[in-house]
């Protein structure tokens, strides 16, 4: 794969968010062993370095009754070397059980020794050793893990960790999508974005999370397919206000975030297991949103700019202590701070085809979205700078005049600790005993 160079970096504290690359080449071939370079300010990733990544890569796919046919279609543009953590809550009943049949099309499609697991977010097994490996917030009244996408994801990841220790970095593909070459291409920008940014390599020890832009979200509009629409409905949303937040922080030039939504995102295990992550669909764009608040963790005197404290002013303890009491389940600390942090945004060269949401959804959608930007970041720091008042007033009138709510009512999102503080071996031997787990040539 062929791929532009990053040619802008912005950053917040140790946080590093490259203006978004592009895709201009999706076979550049084996040039050679290592990254080639090429003259029109392009980076070519040949063969053997993309092969290497994706095999120690895991795609979760997360998913809740979509056609068969749509099903098989994903698992057909996961790229060979990936291990398959495919997580449903698709209907399992006596009169319709989905996930049957979505194992019987995984372990067909595995039939040539493909690595695969598959789980049920509603076994009661898997809700049970989530609780005692050390989340108990994820798990629910029924005694099985929480229905949410987030929470979907975060079982993925603690299966992969639990049960795959070869595995060194993880990504996600939405289950929704029609064409097979789409999260073919996102699983290569994932490894693309990787092998840019120095991986793999034994003395690398920089966080890296790499997240798609697709390059149209196509309309079908008066019999014709519309190709010109580059932003989804909420992603317009959400990109804009998390812009906003951050050209009041950027420590030094700006640089635009057009993947605040993404749901086609990878990172390294070392990062996944470090983040706090949101339930529901918050969990996109809480990723930048914990991200940030770590590196805010020094902040200004009152009216001060924010983006000034970044650079090592004084502590407030208070804000600190704010950050820890937002959701007592995420409070648990990780080693993330003070370590260094990449984010890398590639737009696709295929466009991402999927069924039409209705307006209400994309409303709550981006709702929850901005929820995770008022409540982690602008409550927190308005105490301490003017200009972060006004936005979130500015946000609250927003919110108010698109929903007819008051924009200060936003619900804030769930927040689950770090994957890293559970006991991962115990969770290894409680989830074994799922009977809904399926583990095809793992």
């Amino acid at each position: 794969m062929r791929v532009t160079k990053p040619t802008r970096t912005g950053h917040v504290g140790h946080l590093a968010i490259d203006k978004e690359i592009k895709v201009v080449e999706l076979d550049a071939g084996e040039a050679a062993t290592r990254l080639v370079s090429g003259d029109d300010n392009t980076v070519g990733v040949p063969y053997s370095t993309l092969n290497k990544i994706l095999g120690q890569m895991a795609i979760i796919v997360p998913c809740m009754n979509e056609p068969p046919e749509t099903i098989r279609g994903v698992l057909m543009g996961i790229p060979q070397p990936c291990t398959i953590v495919l997580v449903s809550n698709s209907r399992r009943t006596q009169a319709e059980n989905r996930y049957r049949d979505e194992v019987a099309i995984l372990r067909t499609f595995c039939r040539n020794g493909r690595k695969a697991l598959a789980i049920h977010q509603k076994d009661l097994v898997a809700g049970a050793a989530m609780s005692l490996a050390g989340m108990p917030e994820i798990v629910d009244s029924t005694g099985t893990v929480h229905k949410g996408k987030g929470e979907a994801m975060i079982l993925g990841l603690a299966l992969t960790a639990a049960l795959c220790q070869n595995i060194q970095y993880v990504g996600f593909v939405d289950a929704d999508s029609k064409i097979p070459g789409s999260p073919h291409e996102y699983c290569r920008i994932y490894a693309s974005g990787f092998a840019v940014s120095g991986h793999p390599s034994p003395t690398e020890d920089e966080h890296v999370m790499v997240r798609v832009h697709w390059s149209a979200k196509p309309k079908v509009r008066d019999g014709r397919i519309d190709f010109s629409v580059a932003e989804g409905r909420s992603s317009s949303v959400v990109n804009h206000w998390l812009n906003r937040f951050l050209k009041l922080v950027w420590d030094g030039l700006p640089v635009p975030v057009t993947t605040a939504n993404a749901g086609e995102h990878a990172m390294t295990m070392s990062l996944a297991l470090k983040l706090r992550m949101a339930g529901g669909y918050a969990i996109e764009p809480f990723h930048y949103v914990d991200l940030l608040k770590r590196q805010l963790q020094f902040v200004a005197t009152p009216n001060t700019s924010p983006a000034a404290s970044v650079s090592g002013m004084e502590r407030v303890d208070s804000y600190s202590e704010s950050i820890a009491s937002t959701h007592s389940s995420s409070s648990r600390c990780s080693t993330l701070e003070g370590l260094a942090v990449r984010v890398m945004q590639i737009q696709s060269a295929n466009p991402h085809f999927h069924n039409e949401t209705e307006d209400d959804h994309i409303t709550a959608m981006w709702g929850i979205g901005l929820s995770t930007i008022y409540h982690h970041l602008l409550d927190n720091l308005s105490e301490y700078d003017d200009k972060m008042v006004e936005l979130k007033a500015e946000m609250e009138e927003f919110v108010a005049r698109k929903t007819g709510k008051i924009g200060s009512s936003m619900q804030p999102p769930t927040v689950y600790p770090p994957l890293e503080t559970l006991d991962l071996p115990l969770l290894a031997l409680q989830l074994r005993a799922a009977s809904s787990l399926q583990r095809i040539h793992v």
